[in-house]
């Protein structure tokens, strides 16, 4: 039996695959198999009844719908020019209350295979998309905003008033690229996600993604307690050559626990707001 044709007749009714999954299309290599794979689809159902909003996946491998990635919410009209009416209308069926991603493809992270983890991360960059380009999405884009603003100020005031490393003024609120590399080892520091304990964050936004998954996945934000002493730079036979060190009552064991603590209870409640925004809404992914 085709691994599309088992899909078909499985009570699956929240992960439809679109197109023949053994013709070529955007989904490519491991993914491809996994993305109608059963054990796959079964770990994607348990891993996103962990929050309580219901998704609608679908995955298409029909060809040409590669182009359309990261394009983020769409309406019945985009959808019927990206997939035909046939698909638009199953794709829209019973969406009014719950989150539906379409997935084409993973070519955006195409290291990391598309686990249901890489699902979740990958529905945050759908977000982003949509809230970028405005597409009527007022309550969902401030909402990530909110969450992005937060934790970035977060960060960059600890950064300052526990490691003497200020930002500039005009990214108190955001991202100071210049502080890339502190930024990389502060999140694989705190981290709790197999990306930081692996050291793989190289580019910070992504951390947030990562806590996005996360906060999917499990419902929480976990993060570790913000370190005492931070390593980070070129490394020099497998170790850091600078350091970040807390000072003063900053260096306190349980101060530095209790902020990332509230931390992350702060992510849940902003993670959630965002997520409730989505509600009713079809990304294309």
């Amino acid at each position: 039996m085709r691994a599309n044709e088992f899909i078909t007749e499985a009570p699956l009714a929240d992960y439809v695959p679109l197109g023949d999954f053994d013709k070529p299309g955007p989904f490519r290599g491991p993914d491809k198999k996994l993305a109608v794979h059963p054990v796959n689809i079964s770990k994607a159902e348990r891993f996103f009844e962990n929050n309580p909003y219901d998704f609608r996946l679908f995955v298409s491998n029909i060809s040409g719908t590669g182009k359309y990635a990261e394009t983020g919410v769409v309406d019945e009209q985009q959808l019927t020019q990206m997939f035909g009416a046939e698909n638009a209308k199953k794709i829209m069926a019973n969406s009014e209350n719950a989150i539906t991603v379409v997935y084409v493809g993973n070519a955006g992270d195409a290291k990391r295979i598309f686990t249901p983890w890489i699902m979740a991360h990958r529905f945050g960059h759908a977000i982003q998309a949509s809230a970028l380009r405005g597409r009527n999405n007022s309550g969902m884009a401030t909402a990530w905003k909110n969450a992005e603003e937060h934790f970035f100020s977060t960060v960059n005031t600890m950064l300052a008033q526990t490691y003497g490393q200020p930002v500039s003024s005009r990214r108190q609120s955001g991202m100071d690229w210049s502080m890339t590399q502190k930024y990389n080892a502060l999140f694989n520091a705190i981290g709790t996600q197999r990306s930081s304990r692996s050291k793989e964050i190289r580019r910070p936004y992504e951390f947030f993604y990562e806590m996005f998954a996360q906060y999917l996945g499990t419902g929480h934000v976990k993060l570790n307690p913000f370190p005492k002493q931070l390593g980070y730079g070129r490394q020099a036979w497998g170790n850091p050559t600078q350091f970040l060190t807390a000072r003063g009552e900053h260096s306190d064991p349980e101060f530095l626990a209790d902020e990332s603590e509230l931390l992350g209870s702060d992510l849940e409640m902003l993670f959630d707001d965002v997520v409730s925004n989505c509600v009713g809404k079809i990304f294309v992914m």
